[in-house]
């Protein structure tokens, strides 16, 4: 039987061997081939290592291009996010001072519309008087213009015009909301209380170093001006300056100038705060003859305030050195060893001083008391006249006798 060469083939039928594949191999073939070539041959060793070694250079390089070629890209997209929040920041920014500036133009344009308006005038004005102003005496002083509100109203003039009284230092003010206003007095304080040695007239003097105002001192019978000016600074709760010259004049509200004032001042602010506290009075008739006295009632001739640290730290140590309560005297008008000299009462029986001193000389007898020098040297008060301190403002020497030489000290 002869072959048909134009029959389709039956599935016992093969392709010849020799006939070359007519369409794309197949998929699992092409697989295998793949494989089959890059798998090294065990034939030759060298040529697969040279391969391999190429083929990892080579995906080495193109990863590096690769990172070579995102990097940039990278980047811009980072700065582009980058500017873009900051300018949503800045618009931000921008709105808010936007909004604050509508608010701040709305107040200023209602505050103009209101200030002058009745909707707010003073109608009430409330204050509390002090110690030493009287709510008389605001209202001699201050005056509210008529048509004043609580937006228009000039504190600061009100102000000026209470402290026309030397007991003002300043005010505070609050507006309360519609029709009041209410003021708060500030008092200045009382520093000192300075005696006159002219008279009974004593000066009060504030702590910002302006006089206040004039008061006397009224003293008992058997007690002196200085005394009872004492128990007036005491109740006063302030330190009293006596025997100030009268060469010094003191008007209400002026400031205080004096030399004498100022010699006392550079004292109190040189010595430390823990002995300025055991000063209860100065005496200071003059700027080189300053006199302190303590709580212990013991009386101290400073002189002109110069080497003051010096003076204070002898001073200390002469009282730290004698028995408690013997020395009622200290000199260190010349602050050194030689020149430095104090009495002391030589019995047991010492009591204590008023706490008031005068340019006149101690509060003691000169009989029974000893005067010595802060080196340690010391002499017998009655008839010893050896110079061991030096003279006080009324010519009295250390050693207790008056220039007289009678020995007896003036009344302190």
């Amino acid at each position: 039987m002869a072959r048909d060469d134009g029959r389709r083939p039956t599935r016992r039928q093969r392709t010849p061997l020799s006939a070359p594949p007519s369409g794309p191999a197949p998929r699992n073939q092409a697989r295998r081939t793949l494989r089959a070539a890059s798998r090294p041959s065990a034939a030759s060793p060298a040529r697969a290592a040279a391969v391999g070694g190429v083929a990892t250079a080579a995906g080495s390089i193109g990863r590096v291009l690769g990172r070579a070629r995102g990097g940039a890209p990278a980047r811009d997209g980072r700065e582009r996010r980058q500017r873009h929040q900051r300018g949503q920041a800045l618009r931000l920014v921008l709105v808010v001072a936007g909004a604050v500036a509508a608010l701040l133009l709305v107040a200023a344009v209602a505050l103009f519309a209101l200030r002058d308006s009745s909707v707010f005038s003073i109608d009430s004005v409330e204050v509390e008087p002090t110690a030493h102003v009287t709510e008389q005496d605001i209202q001699n002083l201050v005056k509210v213009p008529a048509g004043s509100t609580l937006l228009n109203v000039d504190l600061s003039s009100i102000e000026q015009a209470l402290k026309r009284d030397p007991w003002v230092a300043g005010a505070d003010f609050e507006r309360v909301f519609p029709h009041t206003l209410r003021m708060t007095i500030r008092e200045q304080a009382v520093d000192a209380l300075v005696v006159m040695s002219s008279g009974s007239i004593a000066w009060y003097l504030g702590d910002a170093g302006a006089w206040i105002q004039p008061t006397s001192v009224e003293a008992a019978e058997g007690q002196s001006v200085n005394d009872a000016a004492l128990a007036q600074a005491l109740s006063d709760g302030c330190l009293l300056i006596t025997d100030v010259p009268a060469t010094v004049s003191p008007v209400a509200g002026s400031e205080a100038t004096d030399g004498v004032l100022a010699a006392v001042e550079a004292f109190r602010e040189g010595f430390s705060d823990d002995f300025a506290s055991q000063i209860v009075s100065f005496s200071a008739p003059s700027e080189d003859a300053i006199t302190c006295t303590l709580q212990s009632g013991v009386e101290v001739l400073l002189g002109a305030p110069t080497d003051i640290s010096t003076k204070q730290a002898l001073v200390e140590r002469i009282l730290a050195e004698q028995p408690s309560g013997s020395v009622f005297y200290i000199d260190v008008h010349v602050p050194t060893e030689k020149g430095a000299s104090f009495r002391s009462v030589g019995s047991e029986t010492v009591q204590e001083g008023s706490g008031v001193v005068s340019s006149s000389g101690a509060d003691a007898t000169s009989e029974g008391s000893d005067v010595s020098s802060a080196d340690g040297s010391s002499g017998s008060a009655e008839g010893d006249a050896s110079g061991d301190g030096a003279a006080g403002s009324d010519g009295a020497s250390a050693d207790g006798q008056s220039s007289d030489g009678s020995g007896t000290p003036s009344e302190g």
